[in-house]
């Protein structure tokens, strides 16, 4: 079990990793994908680029968006195809900057350690005594979700992060948490025993959340292309209508912690899961309110992230680690 709860972290630390790495805009650090300028340990001077590597990798760029775009053609995503295609500032190469190349590059190589640990949880799973076919099953399914959202995130390198190409690469982050839950939960094999009704809310607040998270990178898109073009002292996020949206649920999410805290006070049940779904919420909401009225501090930025992913994974474990009632 401790390799199985390894995993689950280590995708922990990928989203972290992920999360600092998009609020210093080191994404685009390093521009192709699985190396970094072409190597394996990237440069830390620009004169150990050629002169010429901005028009380089800006035209190895364009290639992989033409192959992206076809893919997004065959799925059914004809206009978000065109739309990407006709975007030439996609084509933009940023200049070489050593701290943004190794931050980007520190993220790669923690997602590729979470990457050896979901491979090695899977060859655990043949020796498994027990739903052993299961095992390999989810095993290997979680493998082939990890090696999407690596090729999905070179996509995003490859884009130059376009907002919604983000946006899918981090609803699988959330996917791959909710998955690596399910594995632990088959390996445990708990045998407790909520109300069935008590998963019907889990399951609706884990829709809300995942909505919820998909809405907060949204509003930090919008966020990033107002302060592009002017001061962050002047930012007022009351006047963009997502993030009242945004704030709308979050109060919501709020009142459904209470819900679900006082059907567990009432039923007489103790779940460790919803104590920390409860806590998390509730101190994601401060989190929250430091971000929006103190012109969104960096320090706090990861953690709203990380508190709203670890609230989805709670609701997760509700829904996965328990059996229900049979009448």
């Amino acid at each position: 079990m401790r390799l199985h709860w390894t995993t689950l972290i280590m995708i922990y630390l990928v989203v972290i990793a992920g999360s600092i790495v998009r609020i210093t805009e080191s994404g685009m650090g390093c521009p192709d994908w699985p190396k970094c300028f072409d190597q394996y340990i990237p440069p830390t001077d620009i004169n150990q680029l050629p002169e010429n590597y901005q028009n380089y990798y800006s035209s190895k760029r364009e290639k992989k968006i033409k192959r992206f775009s076809s893919f997004l053609t065959q799925i059914g995503l004809e206009e978000k195809a065109i739309l990407i295609q006709e975007d030439k500032s996609l084509l933009y190469e940023q200049p070489f900057n050593v701290w943004n190349t190794w931050l980007e590059y520190i993220n790669r190589l923690i997602g590729a350690l979470a990457g050896l640990f979901i491979f090695a949880s899977f060859l655990k799973s043949f020796f498994a005594k027990e739903k052993k076919a299961l095992k390999i099953s989810l095993g290997f399914s979680l493998i082939i979700l990890t090696l999407f959202q690596a090729w999905w995130g070179s996509m995003v390198v490859a884009t130059n992060i376009v907002p919604w190409v983000l946006t899918v690469h981090m609803v699988i982050a959330a996917l791959m948490i909710g998955w690596q839950i399910l594995i632990i939960s088959v390996w445990k094999n708990s045998l407790e025993i909520i109300p069935k009704k008590l998963k019907i809310i889990c399951f609706f607040g884990l829709i809300f959340f995942l909505f919820q998270i998909i809405l907060g990178t949204q509003v930090r898109q919008i966020v990033d292309q107002w302060i592009d073009y002017n001061l962050r002292e002047e930012l007022r996020l009351l006047d963009f209508n997502l993030f009242l949206s945004h704030r709308s649920l979050a109060l919501f999410l709020v009142i459904y912690s209470f819900i679900i805290g006082g059907f567990m006070v009432l039923k007489k049940i103790h779940l460790i899961e919803i104590y920390l779904f409860f806590f998390c919420v509730l101190l994601e909401a401060v989190v929250g309110k430091i971000l929006a009225d103190y012109n969104l501090p960096i320090f706090f930025q990861p953690m709203h992230l990380i508190l709203a992913m670890i609230c989805f994974g709670c609701l997760a474990g509700v829904l996965v680690n328990y059996k229900t009632e049979s009448n």
